[in-house]
């Protein structure tokens, strides 16, 4: 398991308030100098790409044949998309599943519909399904792709622990098994996986508190399953803020999205963690 030390603190700047249209955005990923994001749950299962030098939407890749039960994260490897439609809120859903887009059925403009192929899976630690909203462990908002498998991070309503589970990308009837778990103090809503430098990147909040956090993972060795020398940081400056979606753009460099709240409009966030990272501030 993962440990942490003293407290640690960034002010992320924002970017911009996100598009109206994606005020729900619930999932980020980046791909070749765009942004892809979605709405949750009882939004149109549409896929929206934005670019990053105007942040206005420029396309919108529609999931033919599927339906936004509660999309929760989406990220990507070189060849797809993976959208997670896990979220699970009353820990009782039994149809959880992720659709794979490949990125050689998305043309570069224009709108497009794609039909996706479908992972659908079940928790191998889940045993019981009642309905205890915000009081179990089996909810999900989060998935990363490394060069051979998917990993899904749950969302702690009880404990506030985060079970990490492996799945591969073959489409199909699967059972996603646990390999490690976390500590992070908090409620994981997204995730990232920095393939250059084997580093995980979690974005959540702390439960009732709303002060949202990031939670880095860095030397992630898939073979043996390590998850070792977490480091948390708070951004305090930000509470309130609803931070739902994370991804890497750059060396040590990361957006975070945040949907819209009673107090915040949707918004996308900027995030530098070279300081966090050096020599002298690792745990």
């Amino acid at each position: 398991m993962a440990q942490t030390e003293s407290r640690k603190v960034m002010n992320p700047q924002i970017a911009t308030d996100m598009p109206d249209e994606v005020k729900e955005t619930s999932g980020l990923a980046f791909h070749n100098g765009k942004l892809y994001t979605h709405n949750d749950s009882g939004n149109e299962p549409v896929i929206y790409v934005i670019d990053t030098a105007t942040y206005q939407i420029v396309q919108k890749i529609v999931l033919k044949d599927a339906k936004n039960h509660d999309w929760e994260d989406i990220c990507c490897d070189d060849t797809n998309l993976y959208v997670g439609d896990f979220g699970n809120n009353k820990g009782g859903r039994t149809n959880l599943k992720i659709y794979i887009v490949p990125f050689s059925k998305i043309p570069d403009t224009g709108d497009v519909e794609i039909e996706p192929e479908k992972i659908k899976f079940y928790f191998a630690d889940q045993t019981t399904f009642e309905h205890k909203k915000h009081q179990h462990d089996y909810d999900c908002e989060s998935i990363m792709a490394t060069d051979k498998h998917l990993y899904l991070f749950s969302k702690g309503w009880q404990t506030g622990t985060s079970r990490i589970y492996r799945l591969t990308k073959e489409p199909g009837k699967q059972v996603a098994q646990v390999v490690n778990w976390l500590n992070p103090q908090g409620l994981i809503t997204g995730a990232d996986y920095d393939n250059e430098n084997e580093r995980i990147v979690l974005i959540g909040y702390e439960k009732n508190i709303w002060e949202p956090f990031i939670y880095i993972i860095n030397n992630f060795d898939e073979d043996n399953i390590s998850a070792e020398g977490g480091i948390r940081i708070a951004l305090p400056n930000h509470i309130g803020y609803q931070t739902e979606g994370i991804c890497h753009y750059g060396e040590n460099k990361y957006y975070i999205s945040a949907e819209k709240t009673k107090v915040f409009n949707a918004a996308l966030f900027k995030a530098d963690i070279s300081k966090m990272i050096s020599a002298n501030n690792k745990p």
